[in-house]
């Protein structure tokens, strides 16, 4: 660095997007517990919307909870907002939550069209993944020329191209993991008695 020259100081954390991936991480971890302990979701009747999609094959991902990776992605989006939105950071943090916007529409989908049923903390965490995408757009860096790294165009195909190689990744292992016939009429009948509030009493030894 030449005698006398001044540092351009690097970019600052970005306070809004770390406090919505907060949310997002925590309404996400949330869930995961939920499934991890089989516990009932507060303010959740038993039988309701939250107990059915829990109950669900599209719960879990890969073998582990679905909202795991929620945590996981949250986690890493935080992580580059606190270090600073540099336009690669940007693209990057840009990525992650196009790809999460596009998976929480596709178990948005698969609750309301296969299972019939509504959970309210999955929503909320659907309405967190575009509330971030949002403020990231809207905090989008300027474009300072041809190869900018976050020209208008190249948004475009990297949100689109994520968001149909997510739902294609997630449909993929979900048909691979799905049940067999008598798999699925346990599953049924789990939720039937769920919706009855049917309570099994017995022991083993």
């Amino acid at each position: 660095m030449a005698r006398g020259a001044i540092s351009k100081p690097g970019p600052g954390p970005d306070w809004p997007v770390v406090g919505i991936a907060a949310a997002g991480l925590a309404v996400s971890a949330y869930l995961a517990w939920i499934k991890s302990t089989g516990a009932a979701a507060a303010f959740c009747e038993r039988g309701s919307g939250c107990d059915v999609v829990q109950a669900s094959r599209y719960a879990t991902f890969l073998g582990a909870p679905t909202a795991a990776w929620g945590v996981v992605l949250y986690a890493v989006l935080i992580g580059l907002a606190l270090v600073g939105l540099t336009p690669r950071r940007w693209v990057g943090a840009y990525a992650l939550s196009a790809a999460a916007v596009a998976f929480s529409a596709y178990l948005t989908y698969l609750s309301l069209w296969k299972l019939g049923a509504v959970c309210p903390y999955c929503l909320a965490d659907g309405g967190i993944a575009v509330a971030l995408l949002a403020t990231l757009l809207a905090r989008r860096p300027a474009v300072t020329g041809r190869r900018s790294p976050v020209r208008p165009r190249r948004l475009v195909a990297i949100g689109a191209t994520l968001a149909v190689a997510t739902v294609v990744f997630a449909a993929g292992v979900f048909v691979a993991d799905a049940p067999t016939a008598a798999t699925a009429r346990q599953e049924a009948l789990a939720r039937h008695l769920a919706a009855a509030g049917a309570i099994f009493y017995g022991a083993y030894w």
